[in-house]
Protein backbone atom coordinates (compact mmCIF):
# COMPACT_ATOMS: atom_id res chain seq x y z
CA UNK A 1 0.00 0.00 0.00
CA UNK A 2 1.45 3.37 -1.03
CA UNK A 3 2.45 5.67 1.80
CA UNK A 4 0.75 9.09 1.75
CA UNK A 5 2.97 12.09 1.04
CA UNK A 6 2.21 14.76 3.63
CA UNK A 7 3.42 18.35 3.68
CA UNK A 8 3.57 19.70 7.26
CA UNK A 9 3.65 23.51 7.45
CA UNK A 10 4.26 25.65 10.55
CA UNK A 11 5.50 29.12 11.37
CA UNK A 12 6.83 27.86 14.69
CA UNK A 13 9.13 24.84 14.83
CA UNK A 14 11.69 25.67 17.52
CA UNK A 15 11.10 23.85 20.85
CA UNK A 16 11.32 27.20 22.60
CA UNK A 17 7.81 27.96 21.36
CA UNK A 18 6.40 25.27 23.62
CA UNK A 19 3.62 22.82 22.89
CA UNK A 20 2.92 23.09 19.13
CA UNK A 21 6.47 22.22 17.98
CA UNK A 22 6.48 19.30 20.41
CA UNK A 23 3.20 18.10 18.93
CA UNK A 24 4.54 18.39 15.38
CA UNK A 25 7.66 16.42 16.27
CA UNK A 26 5.46 13.84 17.96
CA UNK A 27 3.28 13.47 14.86
CA UNK A 28 6.35 12.94 12.69
CA UNK A 29 7.81 10.40 15.10
CA UNK A 30 4.51 8.59 15.57
CA UNK A 31 3.77 8.25 11.87
CA UNK A 32 7.31 6.98 11.30
CA UNK A 33 7.48 4.77 8.23
CA UNK A 34 3.72 4.96 7.65
CA UNK A 35 3.88 8.29 5.77
CA UNK A 36 6.41 10.35 3.84
CA UNK A 37 6.52 13.74 5.55
CA UNK A 38 8.08 16.94 4.25
CA UNK A 39 8.30 19.84 6.72
CA UNK A 40 8.05 23.48 5.61
CA UNK A 41 8.72 26.10 8.27
CA UNK A 42 9.75 29.62 9.20
CA UNK A 43 13.14 30.16 10.83
CA UNK A 44 14.28 32.78 13.28
CA UNK A 45 17.86 34.08 13.03
CA UNK A 46 20.32 31.58 14.43
CA UNK A 47 18.04 28.55 14.78
CA UNK A 48 18.50 26.92 11.37
CA UNK A 49 21.07 24.35 12.50
CA UNK A 50 18.89 23.20 15.40
CA UNK A 51 15.79 22.97 13.22
CA UNK A 52 17.56 20.94 10.55
CA UNK A 53 18.64 18.52 13.27
CA UNK A 54 15.09 18.21 14.56
CA UNK A 55 13.37 18.02 11.16
CA UNK A 56 15.71 16.30 8.66
CA UNK A 57 15.06 17.38 5.08
CA UNK A 58 12.95 20.37 6.11
CA UNK A 59 12.66 23.52 4.01
CA UNK A 60 13.10 26.70 6.04
CA UNK A 61 12.24 30.28 5.13
CA UNK A 62 13.48 33.39 6.95
CA UNK A 63 10.93 35.28 9.02
CA UNK A 64 10.22 38.68 7.49
CA UNK A 65 7.80 41.58 8.00
CA UNK A 66 5.20 41.33 9.42
CA UNK A 67 7.01 39.00 11.81
CA UNK A 68 4.06 38.49 14.16
CA UNK A 69 2.28 36.92 11.19
CA UNK A 70 5.16 34.42 11.02
CA UNK A 71 5.61 35.18 7.37
CA UNK A 72 8.39 33.22 5.72
CA UNK A 73 10.00 34.77 2.66
CA UNK A 74 9.59 32.31 -0.22
CA UNK A 75 7.30 29.90 1.67
CA UNK A 76 4.20 30.45 -0.47
CA UNK A 77 6.19 30.06 -3.69
CA UNK A 78 7.73 26.80 -2.42
CA UNK A 79 4.35 25.41 -1.44
CA UNK A 80 2.88 26.28 -4.83
CA UNK A 81 5.78 24.50 -6.50
CA UNK A 82 5.71 21.34 -4.38
CA UNK A 83 2.05 20.86 -3.43
CA UNK A 84 1.17 19.09 -6.71
CA UNK A 85 3.57 16.29 -5.73
CA UNK A 86 1.99 15.83 -2.29
CA UNK A 87 -1.19 14.02 -1.27
CA UNK A 88 -2.15 16.42 1.53
CA UNK A 89 -1.01 19.57 3.34
CA UNK A 90 -1.29 19.87 7.13
CA UNK A 91 -0.85 23.42 8.50
CA UNK A 92 -0.39 24.23 12.18
CA UNK A 93 -1.58 27.26 14.20
CA UNK A 94 -4.37 29.64 13.09
CA UNK A 95 -3.61 33.33 12.57
CA UNK A 96 -0.28 32.80 10.83
CA UNK A 97 0.89 33.39 7.26
CA UNK A 98 1.45 29.63 7.00
CA UNK A 99 -2.30 28.93 7.08
CA UNK A 100 -2.99 31.42 4.29
CA UNK A 101 -0.09 30.16 2.16
CA UNK A 102 -1.05 26.51 2.68
CA UNK A 103 -4.70 27.10 1.79
CA UNK A 104 -3.80 28.92 -1.43
CA UNK A 105 -1.29 26.25 -2.45
CA UNK A 106 -3.75 23.44 -1.72
CA UNK A 107 -6.45 25.13 -3.75
CA UNK A 108 -4.05 25.70 -6.64
CA UNK A 109 -2.81 22.08 -6.60
CA UNK A 110 -6.26 20.62 -5.86
CA UNK A 111 -5.01 18.66 -2.85
CA UNK A 112 -6.79 18.50 0.54
CA UNK A 113 -5.48 20.45 3.50
CA UNK A 114 -5.97 20.25 7.27
CA UNK A 115 -5.51 22.94 9.92
CA UNK A 116 -4.54 22.31 13.57
CA UNK A 117 -5.22 25.54 15.58
CA UNK A 118 -3.49 24.25 18.76
CA UNK A 119 -6.01 25.91 21.06
CA UNK A 120 -5.78 29.36 19.46
CA UNK A 121 -9.50 29.33 18.73
CA UNK A 122 -10.25 28.96 22.46
CA UNK A 123 -8.67 32.30 23.32
CA UNK A 124 -11.79 34.28 22.45
CA UNK A 125 -10.21 37.60 23.45
CA UNK A 126 -7.77 37.24 20.56
CA UNK A 127 -10.66 37.27 18.06
CA UNK A 128 -11.69 40.86 18.65
CA UNK A 129 -8.86 43.34 17.95
CA UNK A 130 -10.04 45.29 14.86
CA UNK A 131 -7.29 43.95 12.58
CA UNK A 132 -8.13 40.38 13.58
CA UNK A 133 -11.86 40.91 13.03
CA UNK A 134 -11.15 42.04 9.48
CA UNK A 135 -8.67 39.21 8.88
CA UNK A 136 -11.00 36.61 10.41
CA UNK A 137 -14.02 37.57 8.31
CA UNK A 138 -12.30 38.47 5.05
CA UNK A 139 -9.52 35.87 4.95
CA UNK A 140 -9.47 33.20 7.62
CA UNK A 141 -13.07 31.97 7.71
CA UNK A 142 -13.33 31.69 3.90
CA UNK A 143 -10.08 29.70 3.85
CA UNK A 144 -11.30 27.34 6.57
CA UNK A 145 -14.42 26.55 4.52
CA UNK A 146 -12.19 24.65 2.11
CA UNK A 147 -10.48 22.54 4.81
CA UNK A 148 -10.82 18.79 4.60
CA UNK A 149 -10.72 18.86 8.41
CA UNK A 150 -9.94 21.19 11.26
CA UNK A 151 -8.05 19.08 13.78
CA UNK A 152 -9.15 19.87 17.36
CA UNK A 153 -7.29 18.63 20.42
CA UNK A 154 -10.38 18.24 22.61
CA UNK A 155 -14.18 18.29 22.51
CA UNK A 156 -14.02 21.75 24.06
CA UNK A 157 -11.84 22.97 21.20
CA UNK A 158 -14.25 21.44 18.69
CA UNK A 159 -17.06 23.47 20.30
CA UNK A 160 -14.87 26.57 20.09
CA UNK A 161 -14.30 25.93 16.39
CA UNK A 162 -18.03 25.95 15.78
CA UNK A 163 -18.42 29.21 17.72
CA UNK A 164 -15.61 30.67 15.64
CA UNK A 165 -17.56 29.83 12.49
CA UNK A 166 -15.82 26.67 11.24
CA UNK A 167 -18.21 24.82 8.92
CA UNK A 168 -15.90 22.07 7.60
CA UNK A 169 -15.63 18.68 9.38
CA UNK A 170 -13.80 18.68 12.71
CA UNK A 171 -11.78 15.68 13.87
CA UNK A 172 -10.89 15.43 17.58
CA UNK A 173 -7.46 13.86 18.15
CA UNK A 174 -5.62 14.61 21.41
CA UNK A 175 -1.91 14.90 21.98
CA UNK A 176 0.11 11.89 23.05
CA UNK A 177 3.52 10.69 24.19
CA UNK A 178 5.34 7.50 23.18
CA UNK A 179 4.26 4.59 25.34
CA UNK A 180 7.87 4.18 26.40
CA UNK A 181 7.83 7.67 27.98
CA UNK A 182 5.28 6.48 30.54
CA UNK A 183 7.81 3.97 31.87
CA UNK A 184 10.99 6.06 32.03
CA UNK A 185 13.06 5.57 35.21
CA UNK A 186 12.95 8.47 37.65
CA UNK A 187 16.34 9.98 38.41
CA UNK A 188 16.44 13.42 40.09
CA UNK A 189 20.24 13.47 40.43
CA UNK A 190 20.89 15.79 37.46
CA UNK A 191 18.27 18.30 38.63
CA UNK A 192 19.68 18.27 42.18
CA UNK A 193 23.17 18.80 40.83
CA UNK A 194 22.03 21.67 38.61
CA UNK A 195 19.86 23.36 41.27
CA UNK A 196 21.18 22.48 44.74
CA UNK A 197 18.25 24.33 46.34
CA UNK A 198 16.04 21.35 45.41
CA UNK A 199 17.97 18.88 47.56
CA UNK A 200 16.02 17.82 50.61
CA UNK A 201 12.95 19.80 49.52
CA UNK A 202 9.54 18.67 48.30
CA UNK A 203 9.04 20.12 44.82
CA UNK A 204 5.91 21.65 43.28
CA UNK A 205 6.63 21.99 39.57
CA UNK A 206 5.34 24.14 36.72
CA UNK A 207 6.69 23.56 33.21
CA UNK A 208 5.49 25.63 30.26
CA UNK A 209 5.91 28.90 28.41
CA UNK A 210 6.34 31.84 30.75
CA UNK A 211 3.39 33.76 29.35
CA UNK A 212 0.38 35.61 30.85
CA UNK A 213 -2.11 32.98 29.66
CA UNK A 214 -0.38 30.33 31.77
CA UNK A 215 -1.74 31.89 34.97
CA UNK A 216 1.62 32.39 36.67
CA UNK A 217 0.31 35.49 38.47
CA UNK A 218 -2.39 33.27 40.02
CA UNK A 219 0.23 30.69 40.94
CA UNK A 220 2.52 33.16 42.68
CA UNK A 221 -0.35 34.74 44.58
CA UNK A 222 -1.50 31.31 45.73
CA UNK A 223 2.04 30.26 46.57
CA UNK A 224 2.57 33.37 48.69
CA UNK A 225 -0.47 32.42 50.79
CA UNK A 226 0.62 28.79 51.06
CA UNK A 227 3.96 29.95 52.47
CA UNK A 228 2.16 31.36 55.51
CA UNK A 229 1.55 27.78 56.66
CA UNK A 230 4.69 26.65 58.60
CA UNK A 231 3.89 23.00 57.84
CA UNK A 232 4.45 23.66 54.12
CA UNK A 233 7.87 25.29 54.47
CA UNK A 234 9.61 22.14 53.22
CA UNK A 235 8.05 22.67 49.79
CA UNK A 236 9.71 24.66 47.01
CA UNK A 237 8.12 25.91 43.77
CA UNK A 238 9.96 25.50 40.47
CA UNK A 239 8.69 27.54 37.49
CA UNK A 240 10.50 26.28 34.38
CA UNK A 241 9.98 27.33 30.79
CA UNK A 242 10.87 29.50 27.85
CA UNK A 243 10.47 33.25 28.14
CA UNK A 244 7.58 34.58 26.01
CA UNK A 245 8.05 38.19 24.92
CA UNK A 246 9.90 39.18 28.09
CA UNK A 247 7.32 37.84 30.55
CA UNK A 248 9.98 35.96 32.50
CA UNK A 249 11.29 39.31 33.74
CA UNK A 250 7.80 40.16 35.01
CA UNK A 251 7.64 36.81 36.83
CA UNK A 252 11.02 37.43 38.46
CA UNK A 253 9.90 40.88 39.58
CA UNK A 254 6.73 39.43 41.09
CA UNK A 255 8.74 36.79 42.95
CA UNK A 256 10.99 39.51 44.40
CA UNK A 257 8.11 41.83 45.27
CA UNK A 258 6.41 39.02 47.21
CA UNK A 259 9.61 38.06 49.02
CA UNK A 260 9.54 34.54 47.61
CA UNK A 261 13.16 34.26 46.43
CA UNK A 262 13.97 31.55 49.01
CA UNK A 263 11.03 29.34 47.93
CA UNK A 264 10.88 29.80 44.14
CA UNK A 265 13.40 28.58 41.56
CA UNK A 266 13.30 30.01 38.00
CA UNK A 267 15.54 27.74 35.91
CA UNK A 268 14.49 29.04 32.50
CA UNK A 269 13.91 26.68 29.59
CA UNK A 270 14.61 23.00 30.25
CA UNK A 271 14.76 20.17 27.72
CA UNK A 272 15.77 16.57 27.30
CA UNK A 273 17.46 14.76 30.17
CA UNK A 274 17.41 17.87 32.37
CA UNK A 275 13.64 18.21 32.02
CA UNK A 276 13.16 14.51 32.76
CA UNK A 277 15.31 14.83 35.88
CA UNK A 278 13.38 17.90 37.00
CA UNK A 279 10.10 16.01 36.59
CA UNK A 280 11.63 13.15 38.57
CA UNK A 281 12.51 15.54 41.41
CA UNK A 282 8.91 16.75 41.79
CA UNK A 283 6.03 15.36 43.84
CA UNK A 284 3.22 17.49 42.38
CA UNK A 285 2.64 19.35 39.11
CA UNK A 286 0.67 22.58 38.67
CA UNK A 287 -0.75 24.21 35.53
CA UNK A 288 -3.05 27.17 36.32
CA UNK A 289 -3.67 28.16 32.68
CA UNK A 290 -6.33 30.59 31.55
CA UNK A 291 -6.45 28.87 28.17
CA UNK A 292 -4.94 25.70 26.67
CA UNK A 293 -5.40 23.49 23.66
CA UNK A 294 -4.29 20.16 25.10
CA UNK A 295 -1.22 20.53 27.25
CA UNK A 296 1.82 18.44 26.38
CA UNK A 297 3.24 19.48 29.77
CA UNK A 298 0.33 17.78 31.53
CA UNK A 299 1.02 14.59 29.59
CA UNK A 300 4.69 14.82 30.59
CA UNK A 301 3.55 15.09 34.21
CA UNK A 302 1.41 11.97 33.75
CA UNK A 303 4.38 10.17 32.23
CA UNK A 304 6.40 11.11 35.33
CA UNK A 305 3.58 9.81 37.59
CA UNK A 306 2.90 13.23 39.12
CA UNK A 307 -0.53 14.23 40.45
CA UNK A 308 -1.64 17.50 38.87
CA UNK A 309 -3.38 20.66 40.02
CA UNK A 310 -4.76 22.25 36.85
CA UNK A 311 -7.61 24.39 35.57
CA UNK A 312 -10.79 23.63 33.66
CA UNK A 313 -9.24 25.58 30.77
CA UNK A 314 -6.86 22.64 30.24
CA UNK A 315 -9.90 20.56 29.12
CA UNK A 316 -8.74 17.43 30.88
CA UNK A 317 -11.52 16.59 33.34
CA UNK A 318 -10.86 12.93 32.72
CA UNK A 319 -7.69 13.16 34.81
CA UNK A 320 -9.41 14.37 37.99
CA UNK A 321 -12.23 11.88 37.52
CA UNK A 322 -9.60 9.15 37.31
CA UNK A 323 -8.13 10.30 40.64
CA UNK A 324 -4.93 11.69 39.13
CA UNK A 325 -5.32 15.30 40.24
CA UNK A 326 -7.48 18.28 41.08
CA UNK A 327 -9.32 20.31 38.41
CA UNK A 328 -10.29 23.88 39.39
CA UNK A 329 -11.41 27.12 37.80
CA UNK A 330 -8.60 29.66 37.24
CA UNK A 331 -8.98 31.64 40.47
CA UNK A 332 -6.18 32.55 42.90
CA UNK A 333 -8.15 31.78 46.08
CA UNK A 334 -9.41 28.44 44.82
CA UNK A 335 -5.90 27.63 43.64
CA UNK A 336 -4.59 28.45 47.12
CA UNK A 337 -7.08 26.12 48.79
CA UNK A 338 -6.36 23.33 46.31
CA UNK A 339 -2.60 23.65 46.61
CA UNK A 340 -2.87 23.56 50.38
CA UNK A 341 -4.96 20.38 50.07
CA UNK A 342 -2.49 18.79 47.65
CA UNK A 343 0.66 19.76 49.52
CA UNK A 344 -0.68 18.37 52.80
CA UNK A 345 -1.05 14.92 51.25
CA UNK A 346 1.44 12.26 52.26
CA UNK A 347 4.11 11.28 49.73
CA UNK A 348 2.43 7.87 49.50
CA UNK A 349 -0.94 9.42 48.63
CA UNK A 350 0.60 11.69 45.99
CA UNK A 351 2.45 8.74 44.47
CA UNK A 352 -0.78 6.73 44.34
CA UNK A 353 -2.58 9.56 42.55
CA UNK A 354 0.33 9.96 40.14
CA UNK A 355 0.13 6.28 39.22
CA UNK A 356 -3.57 6.73 38.38
CA UNK A 357 -2.66 9.50 35.95
CA UNK A 358 0.16 7.45 34.50
CA UNK A 359 -2.21 4.55 33.81
CA UNK A 360 -4.63 6.93 32.08
CA UNK A 361 -1.83 8.26 29.88
CA UNK A 362 -0.79 4.78 28.83
CA UNK A 363 -4.35 3.78 28.01
CA UNK A 364 -5.61 6.86 26.19
CA UNK A 365 -2.77 9.25 25.33
CA UNK A 366 -0.04 7.25 23.66
CA UNK A 367 1.65 8.61 20.56
CA UNK A 368 1.03 5.29 18.87
CA UNK A 369 -2.72 5.75 19.32
CA UNK A 370 -2.56 9.36 18.13
CA UNK A 371 -0.60 8.39 15.01
CA UNK A 372 -3.22 5.81 14.09
CA UNK A 373 -5.96 8.44 14.36
CA UNK A 374 -3.93 10.96 12.35
CA UNK A 375 -3.38 8.48 9.55
CA UNK A 376 -7.09 7.68 9.49
CA UNK A 377 -7.88 11.41 9.21
CA UNK A 378 -5.37 11.82 6.37
CA UNK A 379 -6.75 8.86 4.46
CA UNK A 380 -10.31 10.07 4.90
CA UNK A 381 -9.34 13.53 3.62
CA UNK A 382 -7.69 11.88 0.62
CA UNK A 383 -10.79 9.81 -0.09
CA UNK A 384 -9.18 6.47 0.77
CA UNK A 385 -11.60 4.11 2.51
CA UNK A 386 -9.35 1.07 2.97
CA UNK A 387 -8.62 0.10 6.62
CA UNK A 388 -5.51 1.59 8.18
CA UNK A 389 -2.76 -1.01 8.74
CA UNK A 390 -2.43 -1.74 12.47
CA UNK A 391 1.01 -2.15 14.05
CA UNK A 392 1.06 -4.86 16.70
CA UNK A 393 1.26 -2.42 19.60
CA UNK A 394 -1.91 -0.64 18.43
CA UNK A 395 -4.15 -3.70 18.40
CA UNK A 396 -4.85 -3.31 22.12
CA UNK A 397 -6.05 0.30 21.66
CA UNK A 398 -9.53 1.33 20.58
CA UNK A 399 -9.88 3.28 17.36
CA UNK A 400 -10.62 7.00 17.25
CA UNK A 401 -13.97 7.75 18.83
CA UNK A 402 -15.02 11.18 17.66
CA UNK A 403 -15.60 12.89 14.38
CA UNK A 404 -17.56 16.14 14.70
Amino acid sequence: MTKPKIGVVSGILNPSYGGPPAVIRGHIKGLGARADIKVFGVKDPGDEAELRGLYPGCELFPKVFPKRWFRGRGLRRALFGQAPGLDLLHAHMLWDHTIWATALAARHAKVPFIVSPHGNILNVRSWWPPHKVIYREAVLKPLLKDCAFVHALSEREAEGCRRFGVVCPIRVIPNGLPLSDYSLPKNPALAHETWPALKGRRVLLFVGRLAPLKGLDLLLSAWSRCRRDPSLRDWILVIAGHDYRGYAHHVALQVAAMGLEDSVVLPGSVRGALKQSLLASAETFVLPSRTEGFSVALLEALAASLPCVYTTECHFGELSRRGGGWEIVPDAYILTETLELALHQTPEKLKSMGLQGNALGKEQYSLERVADQLLDMYRTAMGIDAPVPQPADLLKNDSARVVV
